[in-house]
Parts: C-alpha cells; structure tokens; sequence
C-alpha cells in the first residue's frame, strides 16, 4: 500500500482561481457586474394610494385652516356690528333727550338762585320743584336715571371733574358739588355728572 500524500501537493497543482479554501467566494468581477446590473434595474413607482392619502390629509389642512380664519374674521364682525349698534342706540338716545336734560338743567339752577336769594319755599320755587320732578319721572319711565352725587367718591366713569376745591366738611376725594346731573340708561351713561371735587380742607390758612 502507498504511503499517502501530503494535502498540499495536490493543492499546488491547481490553477489560482482554485486555490481559494472559501467556497462562496465571489471575483471581483463578478461584484462589479451585480452592482452595474442593481443600478440598471428600474424602481417601481411610488404607490399612488398614498400620493393620494398626502394630497388629501394636505387639502384638509388647508381647508381647517380657512374655516378657523373665517370664524374669526366672523367673531370680529359681529363684535364690531354689536359696538356699532350699541354706539348707534346711545348717540339716539343722547338726541331724542338732550333737550329734557337741558331744561331740567334750567330748573335746577332756577331752585339753587332761588335758595341762595331765600326764596326756595315760595310758591314759585315750589311750582319749579313740582315741574323738574315730573321730568325726571318722565325720564325715569324712559329707563333714564339721574346720577346727583353729591358727597359720594369721585367716580370717574360716571362723573366729570370741572375742578378740585378746598371744602371744610367734604373729604377730599369726593363730589363737594354738583354743577350738573347726569344720565345713564342701564349700564350706559348717556352724560356724565359734572362735579367740583373737593381736596379736603384748605390747610393754607386762607379765609
């Protein structure tokens, strides 16, 4: 029997390319072709189910964007159609009652001469008082309320302040006297009080 040969003789007699112990082994040419071949192939299309789905789920954005803008361009609208009318309503209302306010204005300093001149229970002052209460009635009917504040705190919102003066028992702060009553209907005042504000009393020493 023969002695066996070594492994690597018969090895040596091989050509080169098959000499590589890797049996999946693959040339570099081989790699260079499949890579040439991947690149030719042609992709398939996107899936147009979801170009689609994009164009839609867009366009609704879109259109929730425009209602959201309409609602409150519509908001804005009514809220200035609101201020609008209510401007409307009370410049009206100012109309139709100037001349009511201005004669009650009239009466008013009538029985305050009248007062200061000592006649302020005369049958003629009395017959004024009787008339400026029925017009103030008349308004009170129409929904108007006089606003005569006299002693109470200055009220910016419902009272105009001609001046400040020194009063020896107002405190200062508040309505000494009122040269002019005003009028609101419900919340809204159609003419403010016109007022002297006292400051207190005069602590200059001045009679």
């Amino acid at each position: 029997m023969k002695p066996s040969q070594p492994l690597h003789a018969d090895v040596a007699g091989l050509p080169a390319s098959s000499q590589d112990p890797r049996p999946d082994a693959v040339a570099p040419s081989e790699l260079a072709d499949a890579r040439d071949a991947a690149e030719d192939v042609d992709l398939p299309p996107a899936d147009p189910l979801e170009e689609r789905l994009a164009g839609v789920e867009a366009e609704r954005a879109r259109a929730v964007d425009a209602r959201l803008r309409s609602e409150a361009e519509l908001q804005n609208l009514r809220r200035r159609h609101l201020r609008e009318l209510d401007d409307a309503d009370r410049a009206g209302a100012e109309r139709m009652v100037a001349p009511v306010l201005a004669l009650v204005d009239d009466l008013d300093r009538a029985l305050e001469a009248a007062a200061a001149a000592g006649a302020g229970e005369t049958s003629l002052a009395q017959g004024v008082a009787l008339a400026r209460q029925r017009l103030l009635d008349g308004l009170a009917g129409l929904g108007l309320a006089s606003l005569a504040p006299a002693d109470e705190p200055f009220d910016p919102h419902t009272h105009e302040a001609l001046l400040h003066a020194p009063h020896p028992t107002v405190p200062a702060g508040h309505v000494s006297q009122v040269v002019a009553r005003g009028f609101k209907q419900g919340g809204r005042v159609l003419r403010a009080a016109r007022v002297v504000v006292s400051s207190g009393p005069d602590t200059t020493g001045r009679n």
